[in-house]
């Protein structure tokens, strides 16, 4: 009889479960909450917290991940970032996860576009060199969470989603006017 397998193993294997439980423990301290599907080779994963989600952050921070992971069962991710209580996500990003790319060791890319290795705890506030200044300069890599002015994008969230109801609704007018 097999024992059963670890949840690192499982994710290992592209289980999403395992994938989703893992980013959980993660982001915990952020008070961000992961969900994760696999269809297929692609996996979707969606993460939800209560201040807007930083999109650039969030994708590297999977991207890490994945790569530290290497699951042999995902090409394709497709990530969605929401705000606890929304309808609709406010950013969706999508991106490949090829095989052949995926490299040994974990890594990290910078700002500038240079690659590292990959930090241990992949959310926490860290410094890394930055090459466009001096040799002894850091630059700090931003949280996940993004305090960027979340009530103008709320705003305008609001607005958006009033057009939509004003939409569908003369819509059904139209066609309960037009018997179609």
């Amino acid at each position: 009889m097999n024992a059963p397998l670890s949840l690192l193993q499982r994710a290992k294997q592209g289980d999403a479960v395992a994938i989703a439980v893992l980013m959980n423990d993660a982001l915990q301290a952020q008070d961000i909450w992961v969900k994760a599907i696999l269809d297929g080779s692609c996996l979707q994963v969606m993460l939800k917290g209560q201040m807007p989600l930083h999109q650039a952050n969030c994708i590297a921070f999977i991207r890490r991940g994945l790569l530290r992971l290497q699951p042999k069962a995902i090409n394709q991710v497709v990530a969605y970032g929401w705000m606890v209580g929304d309808t609709f996500p406010l950013w969706i990003a999508a991106f490949s996860l090829e095989q052949s790319l995926l490299p040994q060791k974990p890594l990290h890319t910078l700002a500038n576009g240079a690659i590292e290795p990959a930090l241990e705890h992949p959310l926490a506030p860290t410094t890394v060199p930055d090459t466009n200044t001096r040799p002894n300069q850091t630059t700090v890599q931003q949280p996940i969470v993004s305090l960027a002015k979340s009530s103008n994008t709320a705003k305008q969230r609001s607005e958006l989603l009033k057009l939509g109801v004003v939409i569908v609704l003369t819509t059904a007018v139209y066609f309960m006017v037009t018997g179609v």
